[in-house]
């Protein structure tokens, strides 16, 4: 993962506002100082988002528990999370969904998912299904260990 950062578009570096890249350990770093995390499960996330289920953050699954554009819609009136998470939505949808809230809300958004979302503030680079699922794993490790 390290030293990884093409993006997913080959024409997502060309905006200026795009997703910062960043490790499993700068996303940690961000939930712990953050004051009020979200992270919202998508129904695609597979065998990834069981390693996400019992960490102590907020969740939204979607669409079992609340659709995605009134999860949004939520989060953008109601200013209460400083940041969001994401996993396991599909990408054309994700997209939307971050482009709402880039518009309409302060929130920072960041992606957990394995391909590069220019839409998000912050995003995991472009990995493999193996490597995603380590840095998963390892991303579970470093936010339980203070």
């Amino acid at each position: 993962m390290l030293g990884r950062n093409i993006p997913y578009q080959p024409t997502a570096g060309t905006n200026l506002n795009h997703a910062e890249l960043v490790s499993t350990k700068i996303a940690v770093n961000m939930v712990k100082r953050s004051k009020n995390p979200l992270l919202i499960l998508g129904q695609n996330g597979g065998k990834v988002s069981k390693y996400l289920e019992d960490l102590n953050i907020e969740k939204i699954h979607t669409p079992r528990d609340m659709n995605l554009l009134d999860a949004m819609k939520k989060i953008a009136t109601e200013k209460k999370h400083d940041l969001v998470l994401f996993m396991g939505i599909k990408y054309y949808y994700l997209a939307q969904a971050i482009s709402y809230l880039k518009h309409f809300s302060d929130t920072t958004t960041m992606t957990l998912d394995g391909k590069y979302h220019p839409n998000a503030n912050y995003s995991l680079p472009n990995m493999e299904d193996v490597e995603h699922i380590e840095a998963i794993k390892r991303f579970k490790m470093l936010l339980s260990n203070p």
